[in-house]
């Protein structure tokens, strides 16, 4: 009389994945104490016993192991997940005049951002998302995307530069006669003008 043992495949698995993660071995998902040598079936066929994220497809994937007549084969099975990363998008910078409107941060992004992330502020502080010109501080707004575990947060910037626009002075007057000394018309201005202005005019 022989008595054969039957094949153990081990027990069912699961795992998750991101989609930037690196190849894992599926024999390594197994549960129990999986007899070697068996054979992979799935989704997209399986080489070498790996399973890579990038390009593989998620679902079920069989192991199986034969038995040793009159034992039947017997199978064990690892459910795999994909999770896509986040897309902040694409750092993005902007210029602007101390005057000028509100600025959405969201459409200074390049590349095609996730909605639904956060802004926070170059101190560090939450942000709402709209840059008003003369108000807000210059620097480096950060936009969060949160990833689904085990994909990570990702994170992209825009970058707001704020100009002063020129002041002229205000306007001014001077009545001459024509048999008085030269006179600075920089002079005339009211209010604080910049310096280093240009002057044009009709001679009579």
């Amino acid at each position: 009389m022989t008595t054969n043992t039957p094949p153990d495949p081990g027990v069912d698995g699961a795992i998750t994945f991101c989609s930037t993660d690196a190849a894992v071995s599926l024999f390594a998902q197994l549960g129990g104490t999986p007899d070697a040598g068996g054979t992979w079936s799935g989704p997209s066929p399986v080489v070498g016993g790996m399973f890579n994220p990038a390009n593989m497809n998620a679902g079920a994937y069989v192991y199986t192991v034969t038995g040793t007549a009159p034992c039947p084969y017997e199978t064990a099975t690892v459910t795999t997940t994909i999770n896509t990363p986040p897309d902040p998008g694409v750092d993005g910078a902007l210029t602007v005049c101390s005057t000028d409107g509100a600025v959405d941060l969201f459409a200074q992004l390049g590349g095609t951002p996730d909605a639904g992330g956060t802004w926070t502020a170059p101190g560090g502080g939450a942000f709402g998302a709209t840059f008003t010109p003369g108000t807000d501080a210059d620097g480096v707004y950060t936009y969060t995307v949160n990833g689904v575990a085990p994909c990570p947060s990702e994170t992209a910037t825009v970058s707001m530069t704020t100009n002063t626009p020129p002041d002229p002075g205000v306007d001014g007057a001077i009545t001459l006669c024509s048999t008085d000394a030269a006179v600075s018309l920089f002079t005339q201005l009211g209010g604080t003008p910049d310096a280093g202005g240009m002057w044009s005019g009709r001679a009579r």
